[in-house]
């Protein structure tokens, strides 16, 4: 019975009156600071950030650089406390801390506390300032800020959105609305999407929005020379993959692209229509993607083109493995010959384990181990190729 092991070789976060300052301090925790000082009394930045806000020595070592006139633990434990009288738990201190230490050095009744009852304002709850202040903690002392928050919530319609969106880089809040996102949102409604469009993009690629507005047009006529129609759900997509990469380099790409596959302007333009983010992928990896599911899986350009997710998908843990599984089942006869490649791929991880491996553990011994060894980018001995035909 063939073993399947031989067959796969692969490289691989209410409107209460907020506390005053002075009334906090007994919310600290009485060894908070005990050891954030040397021997001799003398306060030292780095321990008081690791030892009482609970960051990491590395975290510590590089936000005590923003803290070079911070000489006593006074002000950040009248910090610290406030917050944590607001209900900022000390998993998102920490995390805020990290991101942005200046905001220990804040007053609190001049600054935090007033930027707080904003937040409140724009209808956040405990819970989400608490959230926000852990990626976003510069929105302690920035209020407009805490504006253009208040726009991208109309905008997306859930903070837990919003909050998505500001995990991945908090400045997004850092661009006007006035000179730079408004006038993108304006050209692009103008461009043919909805505002249901735009929240999705915002999503996709909140970047799209902050655009330099001269360059949020280019992106549109790179979209449009490749023949993504504005009204098709790709448009996004295009944009969103587009609005990283100069128009030479999707030009290049396409190219390229077109080249390795030998196929015509137009059945590229095919592809593109489909997954325009397929250019987001270098062109070595293109090729070295292209080339496997031509020479090694048999696949004609038509079809490839057809179907351009193959070219998405990665070549180490999912096109190999799963290609040498089904070469192996057909050589047992386990499976028809005709079964579809881009199908079979199509399937999640789970999925394609149990229509292709779980119903012949059995009868092919090794199947799974050396599939799970394969994805891991584990190398597996070779056999002869003429045992599978």
């Amino acid at each position: 019975m063939l073993r399947l092991r031989s067959h796969l070789v692969l490289a691989v976060r209410g409107a209460s009156a907020l506390p005053a300052a002075s009334s906090l301090h007994s919310l600290l925790y009485s060894s908070s600071t005990a050891t954030a000082t040397t021997p001799a009394g003398q306060f030292v930045v780095e321990d008081y950030l690791t030892i009482s806000c609970g960051l990491t020595p590395a975290q510590a070592r590089k936000a005590s650089r923003y803290l070079p006139s911070l000489k006593s633990p006074n002000n950040p434990d009248t910090v610290r406390a406030f917050l944590a009288g607001i209900g900022v738990s000390k998993a998102d201190v920490t995390a805020a801390v990290a991101r942005d230490a200046w905001i220990l050095c804040c007053n609190v009744n001049k600054t935090l506390a007033p930027h707080v009852a904003q937040l409140r304002d724009v209808g956040l709850s405990p819970p989400q300032i608490s959230r926000l202040i852990s990626v976003v903690p510069t929105i302690l002392y920035r209020s407009l800020w805490i504006t253009r928050l208040a726009f991208y919530l109309s905008l997306l319609g859930s903070y837990d959105k919003v909050h998505t969106v500001l995990r991945g880089s908090m400045y997004v809040l850092g661009y006007s609305l006035e000179s730079v996102v408004k006038p993108n949102m304006v050209f692009l409604r103008q461009s043919g999407l909805t505002d249901s469009d735009m929240a999705k993009l915002f999503l996709l690629a909140p970047y799209t929005f902050m655009l330099d507005p001269r360059r949020a047009k280019e992106v549109v006529l790179c979209a449009d020379m490749l023949g993504v129609p504005r009204d098709s759900a790709m448009f996004k997509h295009a944009l969103a993959a587009f609005c990283c990469m100069s128009p030479e380099k999707i030009t290049a790409r396409s190219d390229f692209l077109k080249k390795v596959l030998g196929c015509s302007e137009a059945e590229i333009r095919v592809a593109l229509c489909k997954l325009p983010g397929v250019l987001l992928s270098s062109e070595d990896r293109m090729g070295r993607v292209v080339d496997f599911l031509k020479m090694e899986v048999g696949l004609e350009p038509n079809y490839i083109v057809r179907r351009p997710a193959l070219l998405k998908y990665s070549l180490t843990k999912r096109l190999m493995p799963r290609h040498y599984v089904l070469k192996a089942l057909k050589a047992e006869g386990l499976v028809k010959e005709d079964v579809d490649f881009f199908t079979a791929n199509c399937y999640t991880e789970k999925g394609f384990k149990k229509r292709f491996l779980d119903p012949y553990i059995e009868s092919v011994q090794g199947v799974a181990d050396a599939y799970d060894a394969a994805c891991a980018g584990q190398v597996v001995p070779v056999i002869n190729n003429d045992s599978l035909k």
